[in-house]
């Protein structure tokens, strides 16, 4: 399952996307997000759901002595939201916010493109594409990419004053901390790290894992402090990103399921997940009703037979009991009559090639693996109703 080597690179666009318009800065509190209220069900089996419009929480069952791959699909509520007044390569600038006065610099924010600039060509677009911006990135009114958004079409106001840049949201990445408690509250097996429940981390480069779990502390046979700690022994930093796009395994070392709540906003619009590497691990981002008919997904994915197409693994309800983790594989067949008669649709690996599949429930956390010859960008589409949250 590794990746056999191949780099995945995070925040590394390599294709293009969609468009939009407006001109507004807002702060916005989580009290201004917990107004209303709309109650869905759960994504994909092994979780429950429940939120208020767009805020609530989820629950994934950490199932006990195995490997679980979880995505998040609740998020940190929106710190920013406005529009560029230039873009110029790497450099973004909204006069109207002073990213320095209102971020936390020890913080890592996701920065994502809702809409382009009035008046820009479909073709190539940043809409959906989300970049760390990690502390460090921004000064005064500026904020700096990692990408050369301007290549795939970002744009400032059309004329100073016009108020028509494109629109963008800035919210905090969820930490280790966020997620699992600074001490543990999520209730993970405690212990050294041969004991421990193991949580996964992908790193920065997303091409391996950092590993961390939570010693409860001990004074032999060596004095150890209680906290988070890397797989080596050290004090864990304290600010651990995950970024929202990404999945996270979880090494469960206890003996029982575990439920792990996650609370959170949710994300209402099209994300774009670079896929450049063979494998890819992602997360469907939104937290219900996500299906593989609903989720675009066959719009970036290289379609074709079994032996050719590209594969979204999804982690299998019941488990082997022999196995750490395993999967179903889908994939999007284009339709055909030779050697027999085929319709288009998503069909499951190994299934029966008349069977569509299309309704099958996204899992939060999946695996994309990549046979087309060149990386591309993936665009994950909400479920209709998310439009109206």
């Amino acid at each position: 399952m590794g990746g056999g080597g191949e780099q995945i690179v995070r925040n590394r666009y390599t294709e293009n996307l969609t468009t939009k318009t407006m001109k507004h800065t807002t702060i916005t509190t989580m009290a201004a997000l917990l107004l209303g209220c709309t109650g869905l069900y759960a994504q994909g089996g092994a979780a429950t759901v429940a939120y208020t419009k767009p805020a609530g929480f989820v629950t994934h069952t950490l199932k006990a002595g195995k490997l679980n791959l979880i995505g998040l699909t609740l998020h940190s509520p929106i710190a920013i939201s406005g529009s560029f007044d230039t873009v110029s390569g790497t450099t973004l600038t909204d006069n109207d916010v002073n990213f320095t006065s209102v971020l936390d610099p020890n913080k890592t924010y996701i920065l994502e493109i809702i809409e382009n600039a009035a008046g820009s060509p479909a073709n190539p677009s940043p809409v959906g594409m989300i970049l760390e911006i990690a502390p460090g990135s921004w000064e005064s009114h500026t904020l700096t990419t990692s990408d050369n958004l301007a290549s795939f079409g970002l744009a400032g106001e059309t004329t100073p004053g016009a108020n028509n840049g494109a629109k963008y949201q800035l919210r905090a990445a969820k930490t280790l901390r966020d997620v699992f408690g600074a001490n543990n509250e999520a209730g993970l097996q405690e212990g050294a790290s041969v004991s421990a429940d193991i949580v996964w981390i992908s790193k920065s480069n997303g091409n391996d894992y950092d590993k961390y779990y939570y010693h409860p502390g001990g004074t032999f046979p060596v004095v150890v402090s209680e906290g988070w700690k890397e797989l080596s022994g050290a004090d864990a930093p304290a600010e651990i990103p995950i970024i929202y796009t990404d999945s996270v395994f979880v090494e469960r070392r206890g003996t029982t399921d575990l439920p792990l709540v996650v609370t959170g906003s949710v994300v209402t619009q099209s994300v774009v997940v670079p896929v450049p590497g063979k494998y890819t691990f992602i997360s469907s981002v939104f937290p219900v009703g996500s299906t593989l008919a609903n989720s675009s997904l066959e719009s970036s994915m290289q379609k074709g037979s079994s032996g050719s197409a590209d594969l979204l693994w999804i982690p299998k309800d019941t488990e082997d009991f022999n196995e750490k983790i395993s999967f179903d594989k889908y994939y999007y067949h284009p339709g055909g009559t030779f050697p027999v008669v085929v319709s288009p649709g998503w069909k499951l690996l190994g299934g029966d090639l008349s069977v569509d599949v299309s309704d099958t429930p996204l899992k939060s956390g999946m695996i994309i693996e990549r046979r087309a010859d060149q990386p591309y960008n993936a665009k994950i589409t909400p479920p209709v109703h998310y439009g109206n949250l």
